[in-house]
């Protein structure tokens, strides 16, 4: 065994010698973080900004201003930023769920806010409220009685109806100022455009109501009634007026129904419906009248009398024997055609009433004596 330990113990030595180099391998460099998505993360600066800083500052400042137009702008904003952000996937996900969940419930307290909020106490109802306070303070000694009158004060009044004094009636009294004052022009362009169109010109439309107007001159006038309201179209007014025709006579109460209509929201009068008048009758000047005419009638009776009492039986009576109405006390009274004068047929006064002469008028002309 010693004569083969040199042997054995050689033969390694000189395999080694015989083996190839080993290779150095370059070192590896140090590895780089990877993103879990495996690519870096895209930035979104205005949605970042809006998330961020616009969207809690709109919050404060609705809250604060308590408007109803800013809390709803503000829930309008922070849902269409949410709905951004997880349809492009912006940031992280932690990102994300924070974000969500901070503008979700920023956006609940908006719509609490909403919710809760009321409009302000009635002016009414708060001075009610303070009435009933002073009743029943400790320094009160109302009665029962006492509350039931504070309470019925407190009641709205009963206010005119707002047709009397609408805009129809105030271009109606625009309308009845010019005519009082004879202007035409005014009168025209207080009409409905339709009745002005009608014309050629505005010469011509003057005309046309000049010829409405008839010589006739307001002296006053009164609303009587408003038909309707300003939202109509057309309205009716009743109007009473004093109106002269300028023919020496006293003047007369006139009804008119004047018809207004709305074009383009104005109101304009209607021209034609101020032909449409009635005379007001007045039973005190129709009593005066009737009294009036009984009186000259009776003075008529007592004349023809007196006439008849003085006229001989033998006076003389013309009549026109070609068809005449009347006898004539004058042959050639002015009543009578002048082909026909002198008449020639005649009668005594005594056959005045006789068959062939009973249907003859006394002539008022000639003053013939009655029968």
């Amino acid at each position: 065994m010693s004569e083969n330990r040199g042997r054995y113990s050689s033969v390694p030595l000189r395999d080694m010698n015989r083996r190839p180099p080993r290779q150095q391998h370059a070192p590896r460099p140090p590895a780089q973080p990877i993103s879990q998505t495996g690519t870096a993360p895209r930035s979104f600066p205005v949605l970042q900004v809006m998330l961020i800083l616009i969207l809690p500052v709109l919050f404060v400042v609705s809250l604060l201003m308590k408007d109803t137009r800013l809390y709803w702008v503000f829930v309008g904003l922070s849902l269409l930023s949410i709905l951004a952000m997880a349809l492009l996937k912006a940031f992280v996900p932690n990102a994300r769920k924070v974000l969500g969940v901070v503008h979700a419930a920023m956006i609940a307290v908006v719509l609490f806010a909403l919710l809760v909020s009321s409009p302000p106490p009635r002016t009414d109802t708060v001075q009610q409220t303070q009435s009933l306070q002073s009743i029943f303070s400790d320094n009160s000694s109302a009665s029962m009685v006492d509350m039931a009158q504070s309470q019925a004060l407190s009641q709205p009044e009963a206010t005119e109806n707002p047709g009397s004094a609408s805009l129809a009636q105030q271009k109606l009294e625009q309308f009845m100022s010019a005519w009082m004052n004879t202007d035409y022009a005014g009168m025209v362009s207080y009409s409905v455009p339709s009745w002005v169109n009608k014309h050629l010109d505005q010469q011509d439309a003057e005309k046309s109501m000049f010829h409405l107007r008839a010589n006739r001159s307001v002296i006053d006038y009164q609303i009587l009634d408003v038909s309707g309201n300003d939202g109509d179209q057309t309205r009716t007014i009743t109007m009473q007026a004093s109106v002269s025709k300028n023919n020496g006579e006293a003047p007369l109460q006139y009804n008119f129904q004047i018809l207004m209509m709305r074009v383009n929201n104005v109101w304009y009068v209607d021209p034609n419906s101020i032909s449409s008048s009635q005379v007001v009758s007045n039973p005190a000047q129709d009593a005066q009248q009737a009294a009036l005419q009984q009186a000259q009638q009776q003075q008529q009776v007592v004349e023809q009398a007196q006439t008849t009492q003085s006229v001989s039986p033998d006076t003389i009576l013309y009549y026109n024997a070609d068809g005449g109405r009347y006898y004539h006390l004058d042959a050639n009274c002015s009543s009578i055609g002048a082909q026909y004068r002198p008449l020639t047929a005649m009668f005594y006064y005594r056959d005045v009433s006789s068959t062939k002469l009973k249907n003859l008028i006394p002539c008022p002309e000639c003053k013939a004596p009655a029968r």
